[in-house]
Parts: C-alpha cells; structure tokens; sequence
C-alpha cells in the first residue's frame, strides 16, 4: 500500500506521524544499530505526490470463477472433470486522496446510476467437514 517511511531529524520528534526507529549496519559478523526518526507518510497509490487526506478503501469486483466439479463416470473409465463458471468477488484496498476517490466515483457513476442500491451480502456460513 502506499506508505513510506522518511528519515528525519530528532528535532521533529513531536510532529505527527514521527517515530522512532533503528537502522542496524552489519559488517561482516559485527553489527551497529544506530537509533533514528522516521515519519510514516501514506501516499495516493495512483499520484504518489499526493499526501495529504489520504484514506485506505476497500472496494470488490464482481466476476466469473472457474470451478472443477466431480468427475464423470464414463464407460470407459476416463473420469472427465465437469467444470462451470459460478460468480464471484475480488475484494482490494487502496489508498486514495480526495481527487483520485473523486475519479474513482466518476468512473463508477454509470454503473451506480443504473443499479439499485440494496444491503450488504451476509457472510457464509462454513460448510461442516
């Protein structure tokens, strides 16, 4: 996801996102860790110059699966596989400033005008072993 750590000086200890941390420099079988600040700064994962109001979203897609089901008993014995599409979901997360949600919404809107809006899926149960 679009997070990246920039070293900073101690004086900046106190500002937001700032933390302490440690770099560690191995030599051979001898190694040194020298403690040093770093600020932790999301990034918009499609304009990484933007910083500011950046959220992380989660968002699915809707698409086709192939499942193989149980083999199929033929006279000669050869158990061919019967397979099908059944529907699915892929879910991702980025993260996004104020414009790059605004393109992401923009993209949506034709798909959103012509669907109804209805309640979230209810999780699945396990199926018993």
């Amino acid at each position: 996801m679009g997070t990246r750590f920039i070293e900073v000086d101690e004086s900046r200890q106190g500002e937001p996102g700032v933390q302490r941390g440690g770099r560690t420099l191995t030599v051979g079988d001898q190694s040194i860790t020298q403690e040093t600040w770093v600020k932790v700064e999301a990034y918009d994962d499609l304009d990484p110059a933007v910083t500011g109001d950046v959220h992380l979203h989660t968002f699915a897609v809707p698409g086709m699966e192939v499942r193989v089901g149980a083999a199929k008993n033929d006279e000669d014995g050869s158990g061919e596989f019967e397979t099908r599409l059944v529907p699915s979901v892929q879910y991702y997360q980025i993260e996004l400033g104020p414009d790059s949600l605004n393109r992401l919404h923009d993209a949506l809107k034709p798909f959103i005008a012509a669907a109804k809006e209805c309640d979230p899926p209810k999780g699945r149960k396990a199926r018993a072993k």
